[in-house]
């Protein structure tokens, strides 16, 4: 069960950090703020035993939401250069 919240919680910090870099956040700041956005959201989103974990789990939903964030901004300008070639 614990799984699928992070899952939703890594989409939910993706998201967020996006809409931020949208907006005209530049990129290294919009993802030092995914990592206060996972630990945060840990602790409203998920029910764990110790504090020690929700930060462990946060610190996993940040990370990997800029991760996300660069590999689908990465895979998409390739894919548009590719296509300008043609």
């Amino acid at each position: 069960m614990i799984d699928s919240k992070i899952g939703i919680l890594i989409a939910v910090v993706f998201g967020i950090v996006e809409t931020l870099e949208k907006f005209g956040l530049a990129k290294k700041y919009a993802h030092l703020i995914a990592l206060p956005l996972g630990v945060i959201g840990s602790f409203f989103f998920l029910e764990l035993p110790s504090t020690a974990e929700y930060i462990i789990y946060g610190l996993f939903s940040g990370v990997a939401g800029i991760g996300t964030c660069d590999t689908l901004c990465n895979v998409l300008g390739n894919i548009k250069e590719h296509t300008n070639k043609k």
